[in-house]
């Protein structure tokens, strides 16, 4: 029973963090008013930093030697997870249309197992590709409102660009969780990548704070500043950490589908909007998508039960 309860530990993982990123389009959108976008990321990391430093400063000089072997790594997973993802998404949708936003970004899993076939040449089954597709369908289905022949009226743009961007640099990131080497303690895994991020982002946050000034956030605003720099910037990814090194890029790639579902169910319960017959269908095909997807041998995994002791705090 333990065993079985220990294998199914990092799904639910994974659907907590998909829950808790999904509340960061719809936080995005709510500020868009009040603060600009690399704004928006520089207090969001700053403050995941303050979360993080209390507890990673007493265990940076016993994790010193094995930071200094993968700083590298280390440098390239601050620089594309926390410096690039979000602050694409964020300069995106100041220029593009929320729908079109959602639509490219359910290309990040595709990309991420792309990548992962290429430099990893990992063999993808037919049952992967096909919950792959199955989860894909369900979200646009949720996106579209049910009219999958919608899509046709899709327009590109430079904000779309963008999108696609921000989902290549969050693919380069899950795929380098990969080969970081296990024994660094997860808070100061944590640490490390926030100040790549920050160092990132300084000179872009200086740039619009002289353009435009500092950002005035009402009480309401601030308080979902907090909560995005502490649920969605620290205990998710510290979830989607540990649940990559368990069962490894391939499975929990079509779990990122579940941001649109849940972001359509959060719009129902927090902003009364209708439950109509696509949420429930597209809900139905992304969970079995998951299930075809995870029921799938992945000859990644045991390589990555190792990697486990990295995410230990």
């Amino acid at each position: 029973m333990n065993r079985a309860t220990n294998n199914r530990k990092p799904y639910a993982l994974l659907v907590l963090t998909m829950l808790m990123w999904s509340t960061n389009f719809i936080i995005a959108r709510a500020l868009h008013g009040q603060i600009g976008p690399f704004s928006l990321a520089f207090a969001r990391w700053g403050i995941a930093l303050c979360c993080v430093l209390p507890f990673a400063a007493g265990r940076l000089r016993q994790n010193w030697d094995k930071l200094r072997a993968q700083w590298p790594l280390l440098l390239l997973l601050g620089l594309f997870g926390i410096g690039l993802t979000n602050t694409f998404v964020y300069f995106a949708v100041q220029t593009t249309t929320a729908t079109n936003a959602v639509i490219l970004n359910s290309a990040t899993p595709v990309m991420v197992l792309l990548l992962g076939s290429l430099y990893f040449r990992q063999r993808l089954s037919s049952r992967q590709w096909l919950g792959m597709t199955l989860a894909l369908c369900g979200a646009l289905l949720i996106v579209l409102k049910g009219n999958l022949l919608a899509i046709g009226a899709f327009h590109f743009g430079g904000g779309d660009v963008l999108v696609l961007a921000g989902g290549l640099c969050w693919a380069i990131y899950t795929l380098g969780l990969r080969k970081l080497k296990p024994g660094i303690d997860a808070m100061v895994q944590m640490a490390i990548l926030l100040l790549v991020g920050e160092a990132v982002l300084l000179p872009m946050f200086g740039m619009e704070v002289a353009r435009h000034g500092l950002p005035t956030l009402n009480g309401v605003g601030w308080a979902s500043l907090l909560y995005l720099g502490m649920l969605p910037s620290v205990v998710a990814y510290l979830l989607y950490n540990r649940a990559i090194a368990a069962i490894g890029t391939a499975k929990a790639a079509s779990f990122l589908y579940l941001m649109p579902a849940f972001g359509a169910l959060q719009s129902i319960l927090l902003l009364g909007e209708e439950l109509h017959w696509f949420h429930v269908a597209g809900l139905a095909a992304i969970f079995g998508g998951i299930a075809l997807s995870s029921l799938t041998r992945a000859s990644s995994v045991p390589a990555q039960k190792g990697a486990l002791r990295t995410q230990k705090s």
